[in-house]
């Protein structure tokens, strides 16, 4: 169910003829954004055809330092004793499992999107629920790694014990079973059909866009959603500069959905979202999360 980004046509063996666009697939994964050549030319790996000598470049990395603990709960992240012990106070409870609950509960049966995919988190917990998955990252080294770890192509990994140093240790998690499908994408430009996809995830991916992207992005995302549909998203708002008088987010981001024609029907703060930057350090965010539908009479394409 992979689309066109520009027009949302369907695609034939990768070619769009409403656009005349062959995107270009490297390493098995479709490269799914308006403008694939500009955009490999800058982000993608270094390749003598797509562009001129000193070209800018900015390879886009894996937003995380090892591909290991984004899959465990705060309580079973390896750590110092003293952290560890902070850490059981906070659980079992992540971003990623209070959405997942929300869906396993609350969300129709049927393909589902995981925008931002990073090395796979909640692209896992989808599988794991028997849904048909569809990973999407605009980093080529994130969307890699994270089918290298749900479909078994990786054995080892390497996660930081202090500054400078690392051990190996084998991926947490098991090969999934259903179908699973990974492209590099914009999220402000999806490249999914219009009105097939059952729950879509947004997972901290607000927050690195303007307040002009983060309106493509919920547009699009309520776009790909069937009616009846489920978007659930996590954000910590930390978006922009620090201004003063400025309204609190959360408000504008209701009012956003529900002009999309969302209805709110889950919502939990506060959730803490760990990362462990090495055996010493972690770095706790409190996140937003939230659980809405689609209603059965929102259009499926936008205006």
């Amino acid at each position: 169910m992979f689309a066109c980004p520009k027009t949302r046509a369907p695609l034939q063996d990768w070619y769009s003829q409403a656009a005349d666009t062959l995107y270009p697939v490297l390493d098995g994964l479709p490269v799914l954004v308006p403008d694939p050549h500009r955009f490999l030319m800058r982000h993608g790996p270094w390749d003598p055809g797509y562009g001129a000598a000193g070209e800018p470049r900015e390879p886009l990395g894996v937003a995380e330092t090892d591909a290991v603990t984004p899959f465990l709960p705060p309580s079973r992240l390896p750590l110092r004793p003293l952290l560890t012990e902070v850490m059981h106070t906070l659980g079992d409870r992540d971003p990623e499992s209070v959405c997942a609950a929300w869906a396993a509960e609350r969300a129709m049966s049927g393909p589902a999107v995981d925008w931002g995919c990073g090395v796979g988190t909640m692209s896992y917990k989808m599988a794991r629920l028997g849904r048909e998955v569809y990973a999407l990252d605009r980093s080529l080294e994130a969307v890699s790694l994270a089918r290298a770890l749900l479909t078994g192509g990786i054995d080892e990994l390497w996660v930081p014990t202090h500054r400078g140093g690392a051990e190996a240790t084998r991926p947490p998690i098991s090969v999934v079973n259903t179908p699973t499908h990974f492209a590099v994408a914009d999220v402000r430009h999806p490249p999914l059909a219009p009105g097939r996809f059952t729950w879509v995830h947004l997972g901290m991916i607000l927050d690195g866009l303007s307040a002009d992207d983060q309106v493509d992005a919920l547009a699009g995302a309520v776009e790909a959603l069937a009616p009846g549909g489920m978007l659930t998203l996590t954000t910590a708002y930390d978006t922009g500069p620090a201004l003063p008088a400025q309204p609190r987010p959360e408000p504008e981001l209701h009012e956003a959905l529900t002009a999309l024609g969302m209805s709110l029907m889950a919502e939990e703060d506060d959730v803490p979202r760990v990362r462990r930057r090495f055996d010493r350090a972690v770095e706790i965010t409190l996140v937003h999360c939230m659980a809405w539908r689609k209603a059965a009479g929102t259009p499926t394409r936008r205006a």
